[in-house]
Order: structure tokens, then C-alpha cells, then sequence
């Protein structure tokens, strides 16, 4: 099993709150959630997890930032894209992403540490499966 890592705790807390902010009909949120999980998720080469996020919010907003790259882990290297991030991670950062969940009562205690690897976990947060993810988005390597 792989160690929880600092990354992909965060991306739980990101996929928890943007799960919910769909719950609660919070559209607008949910999509800064989801730009922040796809972009992390990129990072930790989980390229199947960053293409979901990306889908989502271009489902919800077609002329979202996001659709100028074919994908999150190109838009990294972008400074548009830096600047944007760098927004959303001012206004939900770490510590405050945090406080939101323990305020709608998710709590993540090991939660990372039941599953065998971050692609499962984020999977099963997003309601769907490393295959799902795989047949819709391409390879999960």
C-alpha cells in the first residue's frame, strides 16, 4: 500500500469539497474545487483523475479557462493557467480547504489508507473506478 502522501490528502480534501459544493448546488465553487483537484492530480501523474476534473468543469462552463489546453498536466506549464491557480489556491488554501470539511462534517482520518493506491482513492471520492476512469479518459498508468 502506498504511504498517504502530503498530495494526496489535499486532493482528497479538494474532490470531498467539490463533491459536496455539487451537493449543495454550488456550481461555480464546485468547479475552483475541481480546477485545484485536476491540477494536483496532474502533478501525481494521475492523468485519468485530472481529465475527469477538466471534463466536469467544461460540462458545467464550455468557455472555462481549462479549455484552452488539451489537458491539465499541459496547462501547468502555462502562465495563464499559473496565474489562475494560483487565485483559487489563495482563496481555498490548505488550511482552509480543511476547516471547510471538518464545517460539513467529512471527516478523513486514514481514509487515504484503506485504498491501494491515490488513482483508487481519488476514484472511489469521485463515485467511479480506475477502470471507469481509464475506459473514459485513457490510460491511468
Amino acid at each position: 500500500m502506498d504511504p498517504m502522501s502530503p498530495s494526496a490528502d489535499l486532493l482528497g480534501v479538494y474532490l470531498h469539497l467539490a463533491r459536496a459544493s455539487d451537493q449543495r448546488r454550488r456550481p461555480m465553487v464546485r468547479d475552483r474545487l475541481l480546477v485545484l483537484a485536476g491540477a494536483l492530480a496532474a502533478e501525481m501523474d494521475l492523468a485519468s483523475v485530472a481529465a475527469y476534473c477538466r471534463h466536469q468543469v467544461l460540462q458545467h462552463n464550455p468557455r472555462h479557462l481549462v479549455r484552452r489546453w488539451e489537458t491539465l498536466a499541459a496547462a501547468l506549464d502555462d502562465e495563464d493557467f499559473h496565474c489562475h491557480r494560483n487565485q483559487l489556491l489563495r482563496r481555498y488554501p490548505r488550511e482552509k480547504a480543511e476547516q471547510m470539511l471538518v464545517s460539513l462534517g467529512i471527516q478523513m482520518a486514514n481514509e487515504r489508507d484503506t485504498y491501494f493506491s491515490d488513482l483508487e482513492y481519488a476514484a472511489a471520492i469521485l463515485g467511479t473506478t480506475p477502470d471507469d476512469l481509464d475506459e473514459q479518459f485513457g490510460a491511468t498508468d
